[in-house]
């Protein structure tokens, strides 16, 4: 069971960290397609941690960084934190929404990566093209991650465009949405205790939430 949530935490997290690789700097200021941004991340994800996967196995923390870095710049991270602390955003200070973004971030680096390493070249991602209006601010991706060793699991990307780049900030693995998933365990921890001290929690590297994962097949 160990070794089956820790490849279903690596299904997640392949979707999780290859949107971000194809939005990397230097790419035309042109908008790219949500889904080709998938489809190309995919690829050049995968080809990162091959080629570094000795350096990243021998030195953590080089691998957190660079996860930590992708996520930061490439995911909606304030907008995932507002959803997911829903009502109770609108009672915190700026100094407990901050403190919550960066905590929940860590803590979903800290759940996911030594997965990812471990099992990157365990799933491939089949990227399908996304209905939208040529106007639009959201999308959703979907795709399927093929696994050597289950059925192929459903992947949704709900992304919005901000600041002329399109952004992730909800990921549905089985239809389950992590940011539904993560908004009612972290609102059940805020009523029984408080804000405070789930951020506390969260900073001291406490499991708060339960990631994720997709079913045994």
């Amino acid at each position: 069971m160990k070794r089956f949530f820790a490849r279903t935490s690596a299904t997640l997290v392949a979707g999780l960290l290859a949107v971000t690789a194809a939005l990397a700097p230097g790419l035309s200021a042109a908008v790219t397609a949500p889904d080709e941004v998938v489809r190309t991340a995919s690829n050049e994800l995968q080809a990162d941690i091959g080629q570094n996967f000795a350096k990243y196995k021998a030195d953590k923390a080089v691998f957190y960084n660079m996860v930590d870095t992708r996520i930061q710049q490439y995911f909606d991270t304030q907008y995932i934190a507002q959803l997911i602390l829903a009502r109770n955003w609108q009672t915190a200070t700026a100094d407990q929404r901050k403190r919550f973004e960066v905590a929940f971030k860590n803590m979903l680096i800290r759940s996911y990566a030594d997965a990812l390493l471990q099992y990157h070249d365990s799933v491939k991602a089949e990227i399908k093209p996304a209905q939208m209006a040529g106007d639009a601010t959201k999308a959703t991706v979907n795709s399927s991650l093929i696994r050597k060793d289950g059925p192929p699991v459903p992947l949704a990307f709900d992304m919005r465009l901000k600041d002329g780049a399109w952004k992730v900030y909800d990921i549905k693995v089985e239809n389950i949405s992590l940011v539904t998933n993560f908004r009612s365990q972290v609102a059940a921890q805020v009523k029984s205790s408080s804000i405070d001290a789930v951020i506390t929690k969260l900073e001291s590297g406490q499991q708060v939430v339960t990631p994720v994962k997709a079913s045994e097949g």
